[in-house]
């Protein structure tokens, strides 16, 4: 089977899914609202995997920072290339592999960048530092998308937003929060539209670079440091065009960095209270959908803004009022209601 059909055939009973799973190392299961909720191999936390029951399969590794299909993350956790993947599924559910080995892998040739050894059995420590040449195989433009989101042309190309025309995607390079001219992940973003991503089972997010841990890491904190500094705050987004957003409305005078997801790692709890003025805040800035899910929700934001709130001040965004959208992050409305939510948020005590 190709991969759309193999996505359907798992779907048709989703035990297949977690034959395929269990199988991987994945354990605690929690299923409810068309996802599931596990642990990673060899981690602990019983939400660091979401699973979504659609046709794409999308999944994220909360704590590895992978977010794109289940064939992808299981090529994370497995170190595995796309072709092992499937010949790996079709061996367990019983099926023929024919034509499988042969399949094409349109990322074959970027998967150069990462070769690192066992991920699977050890605690992760670093990113791997590469030079600003890994990105020459992109264009240097900015997609219309981009400007539609409300980014400014300045700050998109500040940040190095950049485009694939192989692939269609919107390039966020990511440099290492130590070393400023080092880039040590690459997202890219797919230009589709939502129906055309189910429709062909492409994956919404893709890490060119297999062994970027976003755990290690902040996207943005290159360009915030200073202003981070100066204005004794930090306001924590899930996603790279948050970030740009919370600049363009500052003018350039952004504070915000991006997680890469709604869990916060200790590695980056550890370095942000490192980093950040003893009289400085924490502002947690996770999206709408986090707010009002019945597993996550309030309880859970509290819980992670925990983690600093007995070193430095810490607050919380929420949208007491339903303003955002189910997907929004906290500054998609625009400069008024962010400012209001931002006024507004909760301190904790």
């Amino acid at each position: 089977m190709q991969a759309k059909e193999l996505k359907e055939y798992i779907l048709a009973d989703t035990e297949r899914l977690y034959i395929i799973l269990r199988n991987a190392g994945f354990h605690d299961f929690r299923e409810r609202a068309e996802e599931i909720r596990c642990a990673l191999p060899n981690y602990t936390n019983p939400t660091g995997v979401m699973i979504k029951l659609n046709n794409s399969l999308n999944t994220s590794l909360f704590e590895l920072g992978y977010s794109g299909d289940i064939f992808g993350a299981l090529g994370v956790v497995l170190e595995k290339q796309f072709y092992e993947v499937m010949s790996y599924i079709h061996g367990l559910l019983g099926l023929s592999s024919k034509h499988v080995a042969n399949s094409f892998d349109p990322l074959a040739t970027l998967k150069k960048l990462s070769k690192t050894t066992t991920t699977q059995h050890r605690r992760i420590t670093n990113n791997k530092l590469y030079d600003k040449g890994v990105l020459n195989k992109f264009v240097n433009g900015i997609h219309a998308s981009v400007i539609e989101e409300g980014i400014s042309p300045e700050i998109a190309r500040r940040f190095d937003v950049m485009y694939d025309p192989h692939l269609d995607r919107v390039i966020f390079p990511h440099y290492d929060w130590n070393e400023f001219d080092k880039v040590v992940g690459v997202q890219g973003r797919s230009t589709m539209s939502k129906a055309e991503l189910e429709l062909t089972g492409t994956p919404k997010y893709l890490n060119y670079i297999k062994d970027y841990f976003k755990l290690l890491n902040l996207y943005g904190y290159n360009q915030a440091h200073q202003n981070i500094n100066d204005h004794k705050r930090i306001i924590l987004f899930e996603a790279e065009k948050s970030v740009l957003k919370e600049f363009t409305l500052s003018r350039g005078d952004g504070v915000s960095v991006a997680l890469g997801g709604h869990s916060i790692s200790e590695q980056q709890v550890d370095f942000i209270l490192r980093k950040l003025p003893v009289d400085g805040e924490v502002i947690i800035a996770f999206d709408h959908d986090v707010m009002t899910k019945e597993q996550e929700g309030e309880e859970y934001i509290l819980n992670q803004a925990k983690k600093f709130s007995p070193f430095r001040k810490t607050s919380y965004i929420f949208d007491s009022y339903n303003i955002l959208g189910e997907k929004d992050s906290p500054i998609d409305k625009g400069k008024v209601i962010w400012d209001h939510l931002l006024k507004w948020r909760k301190i904790i005590s």
